[in-house]
């Protein structure tokens, strides 16, 4: 008679030659209890490895299922992360667009009430544009917002003296100086300071 022992198949009896039905049976069932406890102890083996497989599959499926849930709720993030950027981008070109306008027409060269300004933007670039001198600085200001190189928040910047221009309405100054308030001649040179990641 064969039967798991140990966890191998192991002989655990064995009957040899002509055995009558009741010795046959008598035989077998002392071998049966002699071994008993060797069969509980492997089928408690065999039951308890199933569940730990059972549990492992279970942990593993809860796992993965919670897995795919953050992957889920992390893609969501990034969607509506994006959506929102993409919609601060539209909104900002309109803005733009509307600035630019808005704006009121470039007075000639010959205008002696005009200022030239040279802007110098945060990436080197250079623009030009003519201003009148009874306009408010708000469109300088504006100006300046609407081109398309130019950072989304700024401040702008005199040489001489050193200042930041008032361009922007606040409630100290409601109302921003115009270009000859501010100070500014025929010709001058201003700076725009990239302010966006203060």
């Amino acid at each position: 008679m064969i039967m798991l022992k140990d966890r191998r198949m192991t002989v655990v009896g064995r009957l040899e030659g002509l055995i009558q039905p009741d010795d046959l049976i008598n035989q077998l069932t002392f071998i049966m209890d002699a071994n008993q406890t060797y069969l509980v102890s492997e089928r408690l083996e065999r039951e308890e490895r199933n569940q730990t497989q059972v549990l492992r599959q279970q942990q593993d499926e809860a796992y993965l299922a919670s897995l795919r849930a953050d992957q889920e709720k992390e893609r969501k993030k990034r969607e509506e992360r994006e959506q929102k950027r993409r919609k601060e981008e539209e909104n900002l070109q309109e803005e733009k667009e509307r600035k630019l306008e808005c704006l009121p027409p470039e007075p000639s060269p010959d205008d002696p009430d005009s200022v030239k300004i040279i802007f110098k933007l945060p990436n080197d670039s250079r623009v030009e544009r003519r201003f009148h001198f009874s306009q408010s600085l708000t469109v300088i200001h504006d100006f300046l917002f609407s081109l398309k190189e130019s950072p989304e928040k700024f401040q702008i910047e005199a040489n001489f003296p050193r200042r930041v221009l008032p361009c922007i309405p606040s409630e100290e100054r409601p109302n921003p100086p115009t270009l000859q308030e501010a100070g500014l001649s025929h010709t001058e040179v201003l700076f725009v300071q990239d302010l966006t990641d203060e």
